[in-house]
């Protein structure tokens, strides 16, 4: 599957920021419109302690055909590639894409751990292009985030992701299905209210 697309700045200068921002932002709605997970996947921790399962049938879109994946045992798996292999320190933050493709297959992208909270957890690891880079490169033509997991860690322990079980000591697990609006930001003006709210 490939995107349509068009040039829709013809006159805009090919270095204009505000143009690119909002090509950038209006294809990220795009793309989060056309793919999507249209119920929930009921995400928890699989037999295998270290793998996250889904206990409902996840009907999802992809470039805006349905699909489906009945409920699966063991489905995403950590520290399986280099997207999502780093370990998080004590006392860290960290955030994890679950993905779904056109075949029904699962994928797992990391953001960039904070010692701070989850609320600034970011995904820069993934693209520094812009703040919509990272969601366009993670969903791609192919897949939709399905559940966003947090992984939080106490000051003695560490996660390694695919080794460490999710319900060890020391290690707290949040499972919400859908995106995490962290990954599709809204845009601010230069003293960070947001456009179009007042500010």
């Amino acid at each position: 599957m490939a995107f349509t697309l068009k040039n829709i700045f013809p006159h805009v200068s090919r270095n204009s920021n505000a143009a690119r921002s909002a090509a950038e932002f209006a294809n990220a709605l795009a793309v989060y419109s056309m793919s999507r997970a249209l119920t929930a996947a009921g995400a928890e921790i699989g037999t295998t302690t270290t793998k996250v399962q889904t206990a409902n049938t996840l009907t999802y879109l992809v470039g805006g055909a349905f699909y489906s994946k009945t409920a699966t045992d063991d489905f995403w798996v950590l520290g399986g590639d280099s997207h999502s292999s780093t370990v998080v320190g004590k006392s860290s933050f960290q955030k994890y894409l679950l993905l779904i493709d056109t075949s029904g297959n699962a994928s797992v992208w990391e953001g960039t751990q904070s010692k701070v909270s989850a609320a600034t957890v970011t995904w820069d690891n993934i693209s520094t292009v812009s703040a919509w880079a990272p969601f366009l490169t993670a969903v791609g033509s192919t897949k939709c985030v399905a559940v966003t997991l947090t992984v939080a860690t106490d000051s003695s322990h560490t996660f390694t992701p695919g080794t460490t079980a999710f319900g060890a000591t020391g290690i707290t697990t949040t499972y919400t299905d859908g995106i995490d609006q962290s990954i599709l930001p809204l845009i601010a003006d230069q003293k960070g209210s947001v456009v179009g709210n007042g500010g």
